[in-house]
């Protein structure tokens, strides 16, 4: 099976259980905690969900219309990377964790209509983090990206887009 969609460790299959968690199209699993009930532009004016990526899992690059911000909860590092042509590199890369010394962040926002995606860092074997969208999440304003059209969009980052966006 591809990573990411073999069955879950135990350690992780009791996380999934526990927390009611659901398979997410963008990868992982997930549970909506939050709907704010005051609306922004006719949707929530904001959202939050529970986000676990167990190791060889990854959030495929995609983009929202809207800020959202990676919150570190438990479990290992997460990897954040955002598509950025004017980067020398074509992508900028944050580190989510718990880890301060070690220069991982216990947030993180990502700009409205960035492409980006997320895997757990080397060595992590499952991270929960949360994510906050403002306005809040719909599934209308998620856009997948297209691997060709990535790469050919951002080729110094092909390395980050193979990974991300294979099955």
């Amino acid at each position: 099976m591809a990573p990411g969609t073999q069955a879950p460790v135990p350690a992780v299959a009791k996380l999934i259980q526990q927390l009611g968690l659901q398979r997410h199209p963008e990868g992982g699993y997930y549970k909506e905690t939050f709907r704010d009930s005051h609306e922004v532009a006719g949707r929530a004016a904001s959202t939050a969900i529970l986000y676990l990526l167990p190791a060889g899992a990854k959030s495929k690059l995609h983009r929202l219309d809207a800020s959202e911000c990676w919150h570190s909860y438990l479990g290992g590092p997460v990897t954040v990377v955002e598509l950025d042509a004017a980067s020398p590199e074509g992508c900028k890369t944050t580190l989510l964790g718990r880890d301060l010394a070690a220069g991982q962040q216990l947030q993180h926002v990502v700009a409205p209509h960035a492409w980006f995606g997320a895997a757990p860092a080397e060595g992590t074997d499952w991270a929960l983090v949360g994510c906050t969208v403002a306005p809040g999440f719909e599934f209308a304003n998620f856009e997948m990206g297209e691997k060709e059209r990535l790469l050919r969009d951002f080729p110094r980052a092909a390395d980050w887009i193979e990974r991300l966006m294979a099955d």
